[in-house]
């Protein structure tokens, strides 16, 4: 719970997020300036990111942005995400297409972690003996998930010996995001190039809107829908207290199940418990939505508001997230960091190109590029990619994409309870991830047969 406890003033707090807000302004009129992040669609949160690292406490000083506070606020932030998706209109319709999407999730996911604890221990039992091995067990969640995830579950490492886990975690993502817009950009317009993409050809290029990332005309962007009269209450501000509401509940649900471990004696079960804080938030935000429902009054709910919301949270996690990195870290690190991001990098690419090219015999490319884009970024990094294939998002990937993501939170649960259980259940931690890495490629089999299984009976 360290990011519960982190002492910090009011004054600090709001100042850490008027300059978080300056850095994504700063970011908005780079990426409006520079041709170098417009060819290469820079989101503003990424660049804001390096401006942080850059002038915050861990370079230039000029920013009183520290490591500990910022860490803090991705771990919220998270929470704060998963409440908002939760809180949308659930999705019923699946497909066929979306269920492929989330088995490669999940194969990557587990190839990603395989190869990781690979290198990790080659890297122990030659060069680094004092290296924690679960290093290897971060990509999945840093590259396939998100920085918050990454940053949660290194942090709870560090009370077993993994020194500085979460920043470790943060890098990896940082990693991730280098990847998606440079190899994956380069990947996706090498497909235009030699005539594989199907909804644009070579001649095609982005507007110079799109690529400032800058509308030019009054409501050019919008398709909210107001809920409630302003007379009342602001719908904007309607929506972010019902965002409070269930972040309340979420924590009042971890205190009563921490109480719960504490007297069955599981106390040391009561860490991994905050860490997963984001599930039991998005658990929460669907049950809130659905008693909304059945009271009929989930009307109020705006599910474009809300997606905003959830756009806003991950902006300034992104930026947190990135300019919460340490360079002392990462010169500890490098090693690893190093040998695990670029093997990671290079089995997800092969394994998504492969996968996608033996599932589905139309957008081809452009669900390589969703796919490959959010398994080593984030969903926006994913829509960045599609939309230079598929500009007015006519293919059904987009969907396939957010349905495929839900579902593989589902089948990549054992994945999560797996990862904390060499620092639980084993008093040797080595032993521990070597089991962990044998089950990983257990349930790797067990996903292979499910894929070959839907290959040959389902269609596109």
């Amino acid at each position: 719970m360290g990011a519960w406890n982190l002492n910090i003033t009011a004054g600090e707090f709001f100042l850490d997020f008027a300059w978080i807000g300056l850095l994504l302004v700063a970011g908005t009129w780079l990426r409006s300036k520079i041709p170098l992040l417009q060819n290469y669609l820079i989101p503003a949160n990424l660049i804001a990111g390096v401006l942080g690292l850059l002038l915050g406490a861990n370079l230039l000083g000029w920013i009183d942005l520290t490591t500990d506070r910022l860490g803090s606020y991705v771990y919220h932030l998270l929470a704060l995400l998963f409440i908002a998706l939760g809180l949308r209109k659930p999705r019923r319709q699946i497909g066929l297409s979306s269920v492929k999407f989330s088995l490669i999730f999940i194969s990557t996911y587990l190839v990603q972690a395989i190869v990781g604890l690979l290198i990790a221990f080659m890297l122990f039992y030659t060069v680094m003996p004092d290296l924690f091995v679960g290093i290897g067990f971060l990509p999945p969640l840093a590259f396939g998930m998100n920085p918050g995830i990454a940053y949660s579950i290194g942090s709870n490492w560090e009370q077993f010996g993994f020194e500085n886990g979460g920043v470790v975690g943060l890098t990896f993502s940082a990693f991730g995001f280098l990847v998606a817009y440079t190899a994956g950009i380069t990947l996706v317009r090498k497909a235009i190039r030699t005539g594989e993409a199907e909804l644009i050809d070579e001649a095609a290029d982005f507007s110079e809107q799109i690529k400032k990332g800058v509308a030019e005309s009054e409501g050019e962007l919008s398709g909210e829908r107001i809920t409630t009269y302003p007379e009342n209450i602001e719908s904007l501000s309607f929506h972010i207290g019902l965002i409070g509401v269930t972040f309340i509940l979420t924590y009042g649900l971890l205190l009563l199940m921490e109480n719960g471990l504490i007297r069955v004696g599981a106390e040391s079960e009561v860490s991994t418990l905050w860490s997963f804080h984001f599930i039991f938030a998005a658990i929460v935000a669907m049950g809130v939505r659905k008693l909304l429902d059945l009271k009929g009054s989930s009307r109020l709910i705006d599910d474009v508001t809300m997606t905003r919301c959830s756009n806003l949270f991950m902006d300034f996690m992104i930026v947190a997230s990135v300019a919460a990195i340490s360079l002392v870290v990462v010169m500890h690190y490098w090693l690893p960091l190093l040998t695990i991001s670029v093997a990671v990098s290079l089995a997800t690419g092969l394994l998504i190109l492969t996968m996608t090219r033996n599932a589905f015999g139309s957008f081809v490319q452009e669900r390589f590029a969703a796919i490959f884009g959010n398994m080593t970024g984030t969903l926006q990094s994913a829509l960045v990619l599609l939309r230079i294939l598929d500009p007015g998002m006519k293919s059904p990937v987009s969907y396939n994409l957010v349905y495929g993501s839900g579902l593989a939170l589902v089948f990549g649960f054992p994945l999560l309870l797996l990862i904390n259980a060499p620092v639980h259940y084993f008093e040797d931690l080595i032993q521990g991830f070597w089991v962990v890495l044998f089950a990983l490629a257990a349930y790797l089999g067990i996903i292979t047969v499910a894929w070959v299984y839907l290959r040959r009976n389902g269609g596109d």
